[in-house]
């Protein structure tokens, strides 16, 4: 499976809520563009701000996870990350909802900045494709 980063950088416009914005390390990606990958992918994010951040899973309307539903479970993404630092531990993708029949899979993770709430971003996640053995 892929590794995949997403940068933590400074914010175009920067404000106390948002001082910084989730890139994915890929070339043209822009602040705000989705991380693309796929069920079972490893995600790290590479903080390279001068403020702590925390990937933390929101709802689809970006409203932050709640503690006990996130902690010592599979939709944890990160410790918090120290400025210049990065994730650990890895995030391993998990594909969001539940798996329609004879429809690829796919879905949304929605997470935000648990120490700054504006900060958002999202990975859209496609499922693993299946080689047909007939």
């Amino acid at each position: 499976m892929p590794d995949w980063s997403i940068k933590i950088v400074p914010a175009a416009n920067p404000t106390k809520d948002a001082p910084a914005a989730f890139v994915p390390d890929i070339e043209d990606a822009q602040a705000g563009d989705p991380l693309q990958a796929q069920d079972d992918d490893i995600v790290t994010w590479d903080n390279t701000t001068g403020d702590e951040h925390w990937p933390w899973p929101t709802d689809a309307n970006f409203n932050p996870l709640p503690d006990d539903k996130v902690l010592n479970t599979p939709l944890y993404l990160s410790d918090l990350i120290p400025k210049g630092g990065s994730s650990h531990p890895q995030y391993n993708v998990l594909m969001p909802g539940i798996q329609g029949n004879n429809i690829p899979p796919t879905g949304t993770i929605y997470y935000c900045c648990k120490c700054h709430l504006q900060e958002r971003g999202t990975i859209a996640v496609t499922a693993i494709p299946t080689i047909s053995t007939s």
